[in-house]
């Protein structure tokens, strides 16, 4: 598996004003935005992306009890491959599924943390 980029991502219910809090922190404009979905921030060597979680990412959809707040993304070139790579180690791995930037995978770790497998398109 070839990991090229990681980042973490965070859920915002109340997503407008989480992006206003994060202007406000990094004191700078995201680099990239997507009203009411999706803002994404490169300051200080993190890249920090906030999200409003869909239904399908509810608590009652998820392998786990707690809702997960915060995630590893890890963006790599070959979804199949990524889950196969961890498919031996004793990570819970969804479906893939098809997004509006490419395609992703749910996997979470043996202690419940969600990472984010995701193949640009």
């Amino acid at each position: 598996m070839r990991i090229e980029k990681a980042w973490v991502t965070i859920a915002a219910i109340e997503f407008d004003r989480s992006v206003q809090f994060y202007r406000h922190l990094f004191q700078q404009e995201p680099q990239i935005l997507t009203p009411e979905k999706y803002a994404e921030f490169e300051a200080f060597g993190i890249r920090l992306g906030i999200y409003r979680p869909t239904l399908e990412e509810s608590p009652e959809r998820s392998p786990i009890t707690l809702f997960p707040a915060v995630s590893l993304c890890l963006q790599i070139e070959n979804l199949e491959t990524a889950i196969e790579h961890l498919n031996p180690a004793d990570a819970y791995v969804g479906e893939i599924r098809s997004v509006s930037h490419g395609r992703e995978a749910y996997a979470y770790d043996p202690d419940g943390n969600r990472i984010i497998l995701f193949e640009p398109s």
